[in-house]
């Protein structure tokens, strides 16, 4: 009667929890738990936990009703009947769940890695595949099936070590003798759990230093970040007492939630995206630029026939799920008179879906980056830029603190612009020095990558802010115009966004 109360009760609550897809959870584990071990431990456990319960409770249920009444005969306890007939008959069931569970645990710690991990298997699956480094995806592929098959055998050894010995399993030795192997092979017993505790150890992730500065990329580490790691490895954020930790952001347009929520302390953003969310009443302020430039626009395999924007018309359009707002993108092709045969959001895979020609022209990407990596295919391209569709000139590369922060404090700026413009400095006179201190920080990257990489922060040099003054003009500019295409419908106080009290 008690199985059947908990399973009523407990059953549409594991049902619901299985139905749920883990990934799409990824922004709210990293919202409620930040980045770090945990938010891997998470997604894992409940992806796992449906066919374990499942096999258990059904293993419960199996024990033959005769052995049930012979306990109750003689007059055992609730605890007796459960701990020396129930659960023992249950054994074989239980470890049914656990072969089960370890079979799909290796997929689950990859989704708990896109949710909340900065390194690991899945950050590297992730990665690879963004920059198409297929090589480096499936070889992190194939570690992913080797462990899942040893956890899998590993379990498999647990169990016929821990089932006691049947006649029938040992047809040519006497029972005795069986039973003396049985003793011997419970002495190993511990050996599959110091593997597991090993792996365990293996596993965890190193803990942020205490007062470190979080700083979260708009997207994967790019060309466009090079000067945050040279600031880094030489020492100029930490000359002036920042400790700067900067973390990888696997979805694009996350960004100010996770600066709002006060999981990051600093974030790369976009103004037009950054005026959107003023808009919606985040508190934010700019504490630094690094690339001044707009980086948008319309980008396209290289074609004779295409002379203006408008000759795009009548091919396939594929956009990124990331861009600011869909007015400021319908913006874009009516002031180009481009009417597309069809419209494909892409989401990440803007160089791919060019690539294979699935859609004809892109638009989400940066000019300096995506080119050079479809270059690397052999797809030679050209850009409208954003400035050529009509749009004002805006801050591309901005680096934002909450306005309530201690990182929004004009001593905390002051110091940041500092040691940001000595990056900047750097990496114009010493270009190369500067991407290898970016390549020693993000190790995990093929030949064919690192090669249009370079190509992409050679484009990125001029591109790089000469000073950290903000052009209150230009800002204004770039706000009213949006205001007037309706691309913000509320106003709002826009100095609060660059000015410090």
């Amino acid at each position: 009667m008690r199985f059947h109360t908990a399973r009523s009760f407990l059953q549409p609550i594991f049902i619901v929890i299985q139905c749920i897809p883990m990934f799409t959870l990824a922004p709210i584990m990293v919202v409620w738990l930040g980045w770090g071990y945990t938010a891997i431990i998470i997604p894992t456990a409940l992806m796992t936990f449906f066919p374990l319960t499942l096999n258990i409770y059904q293993g419960l249920r199996s024990t033959p009703e005769d052995l049930l009444e012979f306990f109750l005969a003689n007059q055992a306890t609730g605890w007796q009947t459960f701990y020396k007939l129930r659960l023992p008959w249950a054994v074989p069931h239980i470890f049914a769940g656990f072969r089960v569970s370890s079979a799909i645990a290796g997929v689950s710690a990859i989704a708990g890695e896109w949710a909340g991990a900065q390194n690991g298997l899945g950050i590297l699956m992730l990665e690879s595949r963004r920059n198409s480094d297929l090589e480096i995806t499936f070889g992190a592929l194939f570690c992913l099936t080797c462990i899942s098959t040893l956890l899998y055998g590993l379990i498999l050894y647990c169990e016929q070590i821990a089932l006691p010995p049947r006649r029938w399993k040992f047809p040519f030795i006497k029972m005795q003798r069986a039973k003396t192997l049985h003793k011997m092979r419970k002495k190993s017993f511990a050996i599959p759990f110091f593997l597991l505790a090993l792996c365990f150890l293996v596993g965890c992730q190193k803990k942020e230093k205490e007062g470190s500065t979080r700083l979260l990329l708009d997207w994967l580490p790019n060309p466009n970040h090079v000067p945050l790691y040279v600031g880094l490895e030489k020492g100029f954020f930490k000359n002036e007492g920042i400790e700067l930790s900067i973390q990888k952001m696997h979805e694009g347009g996350n960004g100010i939630a996770y600066l709002v929520s006060k999981k990051a302390d600093l974030l790369i953003n976009h103004m037009p995206g950054t005026l959107k969310a003023c808009e919606r009443g985040a508190k934010l302020k700019i504490i630094g630029l690094l690339i001044k430039e707009p980086l948008c626009g319309l980008t396209y395999r290289e074609d004779s026939t295409i002379q203006q924007a408008s000759d795009l018309s009548g091919k396939v359009f594929g956009y990124c799920i990331g861009v600011p707002d869909i007015d400021f993108l319908n913006f874009l092709l009516s002031q180009g008179n481009i009417i597309p045969s069809e419209k494909k959001n892409v989401s990440v895979d803007l160089v791919s879906a060019l690539g294979t020609h699935n859609v004809d022209f892109i638009y989400g990407g940066f000019w300096n980056i995506e080119p050079a990596q479809l270059h690397s295919w052999g797809v030679k391209t050209n850009t409208f830029k954003i400035q050529d569709l009509g749009v004002p000139f805006y801050y591309e590369m901005i680096i934002l603190a909450h306005a309530d922060s201690l990182q929004a404090t004009p001593e905390f700026a002051g110091k940041f612009q500092r040691a940001l413009q000595k990056s900047l400095d750097y990496c114009r006179t010493n270009p190369d020095a500067a991407f290898k201190c970016f390549l020693n920080h993000n190790q995990d990257r093929s030949q064919k990558t690192v090669a249009w990489q370079k190509e992409a922060w050679e484009m990125t040099i001029p591109l790089l802010a000469i000073d950290q003054t903000i052009d209150n003009e230009l800002v204004s500019t770039f706000y009213s115009w949006q205001l007037s295409q309706g691309i913000i419908e509320k106003p709002f106080n826009y100095q609060e966004l660059i000015s410090f009290p």
